[in-house]
């Protein structure tokens, strides 16, 4: 019976993670000069043949620095003008069901405008450098730099493989169709990613919770997302105050509690002298006269310390079932919370275990 469940439990387990050998790290910082002498040691990327019609071949290196990554791509381009363009994908696979990848734009005169839906977001783009050298018999060499802050998200416990795909558009004539080169035709890459070493998250010294799966760079700090695709866990380049916890968490989506008419507390504090701040997200249902159940407001709690937050109730604000939370009180001592609806109902919630759990709902 036991070597049964054993075997039901084996069966059930998540195959194990395939090792990948981690691309190189480089002594010092090369030099951005499309002469790429100073990527050296760096991996080979294994790309796919040309497919037919394809006007230009590429080959790619990559190595890495501190928190870095250098990609240099050659594009044998017997035409290289001002209309050719380099897309660069990267997307790290194991990083959340909801992460995507981000696709970097080059030309002759360097870093591009991204496109809007697919590039990285605009704090990011300041972020990247690259240098473009030209050659009459060869083509182009792109030499690129993308630090940390402007990769896409990646995984925050897993080995970081890195999926690296390149798009070469040969375009020789003013309004012409391009003609693509593209190297992961089935959005794959060749022999599987590549991987960043350890040392790119201990460059960046970020200790996330258990709980994270991917972490994601914003303009003010980093974002941890759990494997339930939600906000867990963030730190600031400064210590938080609830207007700066909203902003790096929510961007513009953030909503100030006052122009909902709900007396969503500021700062809530714990026994230890903890504040917990409050994120307020969604659509008002109570916009209009009538209430909309289609809509909802949502408030997200965080536990903070100095420039470190952590996520510890979500929690509905204002439905059409609850009415609007009106009442907030927390005992620091006991760490008891209550939330009252003007509806006549009341959640509470205990503080233990590093979050607020669920312990009772009904009318008062």
């Amino acid at each position: 019976m036991v070597s049964c469940l054993l075997l039901l439990v084996s069966l059930a387990a998540p195959p194990a993670e395939k090792p990948i050998k981690p691309m190189p790290s480089l002594g010092k910082a090369p030099v951005l000069d499309g002469v790429v002498k100073d990527l050296s040691p760096a991996l080979e990327l294994k790309l796919p043949k040309a497919e037919q019609g394809a006007t230009v071949a590429l080959t790619a290196k990559a190595a890495f620095f501190k928190d870095t990554l250098y990609l240099a791509v050659q594009a044998k381009d017997d035409a290289f003008n001002e209309h050719d363009q380099l897309e660069v994908t990267l997307f790290f696979p194991g990083s959340g069901t909801t992460s995507r990848g981000y696709v970097y734009r080059y030309g002759r005169e360097g870093v591009r405008q991204p496109s809007v839906e697919a590039g990285p977001p605009a704090h990011a783009q300041p972020r990247l450098k690259a240098a473009v050298k030209e050659d009459e018999k060869t083509g182009a060499t792109f030499e690129l730099a993308f630090p940390a802050r402007a990769l896409p998200r990646f995984q925050a416990f897993s080995q970081l493989a890195l999926s690296i795909c390149l798009e070469y558009q040969d375009v020789d004539v003013a309004g012409q169709d391009a003609v693509k080169t593209v190297t992961c035709p089935t959005g794959e890459m060749l022999g599987g990613p590549t991987r960043l070493p350890d040392e790119f998250r201990k460059t960046l010294k970020l200790q996330p919770a258990a709980d994270v799966e991917g972490i994601e760079a914003r303009p003010t700090g980093w974002i941890g997302f759990s494997q339930l695709h939600y906000p867990t866990w963030v730190v600031g380049d400064a210590d938080f105050t609830p207007e700066s916890l909203a902003e790096l968490i929510a961007l513009d989506n953030a909503i100030d509690p006052a122009s909902v008419a709900l007396p969503i507390p500021r700062k809530l504090v714990l026994g230890d002298n903890r504040p917990v701040f409050t994120l307020l997200t969604g659509q008002n249902p109570y916009s209009k006269d009538s209430c909309n159940p289609s809509n909802e407001l949502r408030m997200a709690m965080y536990v903070v310390k100095g420039n470190v937050a952590t996520r510890v109730l979500e929690w509905p604000a204002a439905t059409c079932n609850l009415g609007r939370a009106m009442r907030f009180e927390l005992e620091a001592e006991s760490g008891q919370l209550l939330i009252g609806y003007t509806n006549g109902q009341s959640a509470r919630f205990i503080f233990t275990n590093e979050h607020f759990e669920r312990s009772e709902l009904g009318k008062r």
